[in-house]
């Protein structure tokens, strides 16, 4: 998975040292739900791979299966706001700072 996109040298520079530690508290944020989701839903995968394998899966398995899913989705939706709100403060301190 890609890292975020790092602010310019010249904006960071500026920044007071509340924005630095918020910026840096984001871009932590955001790689670890990346990588949260990533893993979530490579578990997802692998086991629906096995049920696939399965002729007949019993009721537990599917719905092991089926939690399995809704947890890639809930880290991916985690992810995506973490990605949205460090884009809006990296924007915010664009407009800043330019």
């Amino acid at each position: 998975m890609k890292g975020p996109k790092f602010l310019p040298k010249k904006i960071t520079s500026k920044m007071t040292t509340q924005e630095t530690k918020k910026y840096e508290k984001l871009q932590k944020e955001w790689i670890k739900t990346g990588d949260d989701m990533v893993k979530a839903q490579a578990k997802s995968v692998e086991y629906g791979r096995t049920i696939d394998t399965i002729k007949e899966p019993t009721a537990a398995q599917k719905k092991k299966d089926k939690s399995l899913i809704d947890a890639g989705f809930k880290a991916e939706l985690k992810a995506f706001k973490k990605a949205d709100e460090y884009d809006a403060y990296k924007d915010a301190m664009k407009k800043k700072y330019e």
